[in-house]
């Protein structure tokens, strides 16, 4: 079951999580530069990739699974 009350440490969001979404962020760039796709095409894909993380997914569920393993 997911722990709804996490919250990250200030060290966490300041290190770990701002260099995450700062690479997310680049790749997309990347990707928008090769490809000529439109800011609506990266907001769909971003959606896609949502998804997938939403605590009722199939894909979260057997990540879940797999961290009780």
């Amino acid at each position: 079951m997911e722990n709804k009350k996490w919250a990250p440490s200030q060290e966490e969001n300041l290190g770990t999580i701002t260099h995450v979404y700062e690479s997310i962020k680049e790749e997309l760039s990347e990707l928008q530069k090769e490809t000529g796709c439109p800011d609506s095409f990266i907001y769909d894909f971003i959606g896609k990739i949502q998804n997938e993380w939403h605590p009722e997914s199939c894909h979260s569920i057997v990540r879940n699974k797999k961290k009780e393993i």
